[in-house]
């Protein structure tokens, strides 16, 4: 028999898998989910799974076949989930330490980015070289999908490729609006930034390194359009101001995490 831990353990896991792979109203799992399902979760034919797809589809269906390590479902239900965010946020978020930038990345999918973009600037403590872009973009594309699994969300951050700062000035005007946490002066509060932002429907929000974003950057981006925020007296971690921005701004602007 079953115990009820395992049976809430089955109830609540969740798969992914690619668009492509739902056709005729059947799911073939891919060669990782189908290991999840078959061999880590022991389903079992007759099963019943959740799927999301990353585009904002979910799916219920009933395990058909479990053969040679590839999982088939059929499809009971398909439910479309409509963003409830009246803002989409993109994250520009300075490279760090490894286990903070993952940590960044699972805690952006959780409070419902639609992008993170990450960005090498002045003072970044990393700077992979191109053959290990590569390599990191996979692995922060897998940290999305189980955070997005945890949390409920249908669709996954767009995760682009690793920019310089000065790149992504030129990519301003695609937001109604930018916010810059930085430890200057000149800075305004972020319900000040929110309160002109409230109508917008993209903002993208910068963060900086450890060390703070250079005087020159702060320059360079007030020039292209930057509100400059201030998060309050304490100085926090990369990491710390990019969880909690992200969860303030939500919070202000009425959006819930997808």
């Amino acid at each position: 028999m079953s115990s009820p831990r395992k049976c809430l353990e089955k109830k609540m896991s969740r798969f992914f898998v690619t668009p492509d792979s739902v056709k005729n109203g059947k799911i073939y799992a891919g060669k990782e989910e189908s290991h999840h399902i078959a061999d880590i979760m022991r389903l079992k034919e007759g099963d019943e799974v959740t799927v999301f797809d990353g585009s904002g589809k979910e799916y219920t269906g009933r395990i058909e076949s479990i053969r040679n390590k590839n999982v088939i479902i059929g499809v009971d239900k398909v439910a479309v989930t409509t963003p409830k965010s009246s803002a989409e946020i993109s994250l520009a978020q300075t490279l760090i330490k490894k286990d903070k930038i993952d940590y960044i990345v699972e805690k952006a999918t959780e409070l419902g980015v639609s992008e993170i973009i990450p960005i090498e600037t002045k003072r970044a403590v990393v700077r992979p070289g191109e053959s290990r872009k590569e390599h990191k973009l996979e692995r922060w594309h897998k940290i999305a999908i189980e955070a997005a699994k945890q949390c409920g969300r249908t669709d996954l951050p767009c995760i682009k490729e690793i920019r310089q700062f000065e790149d992504l000035l030129k990519d301003f005007c695609k937001y109604d609006g930018v916010i810059m946490p930085c430890l200057t002066e000149k800075t305004i509060s972020l319900k000040d930034a929110v309160s002109r932002l409230k109508d917008s429907k993209k903002i993208l929000l910068m963060i900086g390194p450890e060390g703070d974003f250079t005087p020159a950057e702060i320059a360079r981006a007030e020039e292209n359009g930057a509100l400059l925020v201030s998060l309050g007296g304490l100085v926090l971690r990369s990491d710390t101001a990019a969880v909690a921005t992200l969860a303030m701004l939500n919070y202000a602007l009425g959006s819930d995490p997808k």
